[in-house]
């Protein structure tokens, strides 16, 4: 736990001298602004919007959304929209240049071609009723019928192999990419008659469960010191209901032990008559053998209900896309059967990002191309302590965002989401974001952002074992659009070792 503490330390230490070095030189050659007089109790200038930002804000109430369209393998085409309200309130009233918006409402609902719905209602309200108290709320619905299990800690960081066309008897192929290893164990196998399974099964499944999650989360912050400091306290109140897939008939392929007088069915006519399309029981999946073997808890799913406390350090210029500035939290989770829940443990979790416009820290007027040239970083630890149940894990608190294991959208990117869980996780994200273009059309501003990225991650099996050793990585583009500078639509296309995905959703990740 020292070691832990430590390390957390040394981090947002460094994290917090680079924000000082990178805020304290684009101050100095800009030039302070006056504060705005009229303001209802005092806001650092490190909280202030750029003389850009401020000129292209919208005022007043505005409504923003899109169509939701994703593909995702692992979930299935998906499909929605997000309708987004956002109040900037009026140019003269003096918070318009130290908030990204008054409040900011969202009503989302999303699902896929492989029955994964996400309907998520959003409020978030900094400043509200002129007080230094911020408000978040947000009820959400999530199924994911493909949720991926490959165990808990670090024998998930093992590359993936698998057994050639799922013979018992057959070669083992190693470093494998995901798409390939998912493909052979879709073969037909001899079951194992001892554990229950029948006389041939598929393993298309072995990875998944099928988890749903209503839950509903709220949180208060309080700020201090001009806002660049705020506590955070919340709660969180959630059911999770577990389903698995052993004993289910799906499509399969025939397997290579399946012969028909000496000739193997899995070749030849029959295999292209057939293709994958053999019904086929589901054998043991990866949960249901850890559940067996005493390794998890929360097999049958449970209430999740958890009190939460946060600090957190933050002097970015504006929340949605910043420009400059340091953000750093420290946070606490607790569930306790004396709050409702079926389970009793605990999570701690350390972060630090860092915005640094590098052409406004060596000129004080950028030509206009790089007006907007950002270097954004971002790095985390997270352990998990007592009785969690398997699927807690994986989730991560922030004050601002929730996370869900290693890989996925959010985290490292060229990865599937939840391929790596452990009690300690780890990871990094680099993204340059340049503006190259923008334009108002119909009264609506919109800027146009590449965005090169780097991620990288690992976990361990406890707090005292991290190291700088045995992390995984992967890469990618992507393209942001920023309009009215609150809502970011966004695309990224990464690759790894293992997978590339590609995504298309809102905000940037952090």
């Amino acid at each position: 736990m020292f070691k832990y503490i430590t390390r957390s330390v040394i981090l947002l230490l460094f994290l917090f001298s680079l924000g000082i070095m990178a805020q304290a030189k684009t101050e100095e050659e800009t030039g302070p602004r006056p504060p705005h007089p009229g303001l209802p109790f005092e806001i650092s200038e490190k909280k202030r919007l750029s003389v850009r930002d401020v000129k292209n804000k919208k005022e007043g109430g505005y409504f923003t959304g899109l169509p939701l369209v994703n593909s995702d393998p692992n979930v299935g085409i998906g499909y929605g929209a997000r309708v987004i309200y956002l109040n900037n309130g009026g140019r003269d009233n003096p918070l318009f240049e130290y908030t990204p918006y008054r409040y900011r409402i969202f009503a989302q609902y999303f699902n896929t071609t492989k029955n994964a719905p996400y309907h998520w209602l959003s409020l978030d309200a900094p400043y509200i009723f002129d007080t230094k108290w911020r408000v978040r709320a947000d009820l959400v619905y999530d199924r994911n019928p493909n949720t991926l299990y490959f165990g808990i800690g670090e024998k998930t960081l093992q590359p993936l192999s698998y057994l050639e066309r799922n013979d018992p008897a057959g070669r083992m192929v190693r470093n494998a990419p995901f798409a390939d290893y998912e493909n052979n164990l879709g073969y037909r196998r001899p079951g194992d008659v001892g554990a229950g399974e029948a006389p041939y099964v598929t393993d298309s499944r072995y990875n998944r469960y099928d988890i749903e999650n209503p839950n509903f989360s709220f949180s208060g912050e309080y700020s201090f010191f001009g806002g660049t400091v705020r506590t955070v306290t919340g709660v969180r109140l959630s059911k999770q209901i577990v389903r698995t897939y052993d004993g289910k008939t799906y499509d399969a392929k025939f397997g290579a032990s399946e012969l028909l007088g000496g000739v193997p069915l899995g070749s030849g006519f029959l295999d292209n008559v057939v293709g994958d399309h053999l019904p086929t029981p589901e054998g043991e999946t990866r949960l249901t053998r850890d559940q067996k073997d005493g390794k998890i808890l929360g097999f049958n799913g449970g209430t999740t209900n958890t009190i939460r406390a946060g600090v957190v350090y933050d002097t970015r210029d504006f929340e949605p896309d910043p420009n400059r500035g340091l953000f750093l939290e420290a946070t606490h989770e607790r569930s306790a059967k004396a709050i409702g829940s079926n389970y009793e443990f605990n999570k701690n979790l350390v972060s630090g990002r860092l915005f640094f416009s590098p052409v406004e820290w060596i000129t004080k007027k950028p030509p206009e191309l790089l007006e907007k040239f950002v270097i954004a970083t971002r790095a985390a630890l997270m352990q998990t302590n007592g009785d969690a149940p398997f699927y807690e894990y994986r989730n991560m608190w922030g004050t601002e965002t929730n996370q869900s294991g290693l890989g996925g959208r959010t985290t490292i990117r060229g990865y599937k989401q939840d391929r790596f869980v452990g009690q300690t996780m780890g990871y990094a994200n680099f993204e340059v974001r340049w503006k190259f273009a923008s334009v108002d059309i119909w009264g609506q501003h919109f800027d146009f952002q590449l965005v090169p990225f780097y991620d990288v991650g690992r976990v361990w099996d406890a707090t005292d074992r991290v190291n700088l050793k045995g992390y995984k990585h992967s890469r990618g583009l992507g393209f942001r659009i920023p309009w009215n500078q609150a809502t970011v639509i966004y695309v990224d296309y990464a690759v790894s070792k293992e997978d590339s995905q590609a995504f298309v959703n809102f905000n940037h990740i952090f």
